[in-house]
């Protein structure tokens, strides 16, 4: 990968948990992490969205012995997904105008058209 591109993965395969974050920056991986079976990111900045996501009630606090926030109630896997998409966005400030999305054409390039082996 280019030292000057940044590329950010949200693969959220709603049919086939887990999910996938990977942020590729300065020639090499910052953060990279499968969301559905837990919470182990890895990457030279693995700990970045990780407050975010504790807020969003994605994953658990860090120091924290339950699985999830509010383990009591169930957040289904769709919403889980919806709040990942919220934080990343947030945090890479990322926006898609609503007419845009509605009448527009988006950005776009396709870089391959099946999934790395390793997904």
């Amino acid at each position: 990968m280019s030292r000057d591109a940044e590329v950010l993965i949200f693969d959220p395969r709603p049919d086939d948990l887990p999910s996938f974050v990977a942020y590729l920056a300065a020639g090499g991986v910052q953060l990279h992490f499968a969301l559905g079976f837990g919470y182990d990111p890895s990457g030279a900045q693995p700990d970045v969205l990780r407050p975010g996501l504790e807020t969003a009630g994605v994953i658990p606090p860090e120091d924290s012995v339950d699985d999830m926030l509010g383990a009591d109630e169930e957040v289904p896997k769709s919403e889980q997904r919806r709040r990942v998409l919220k934080v990343v966005g947030e945090y890479f400030r990322l926006s898609l105008p609503h007419q845009t999305i509605v009448s527009g054409r988006l950005p776009a390039a396709l870089t391959r058209r099946h999934p790395p082996a390793s997904w």
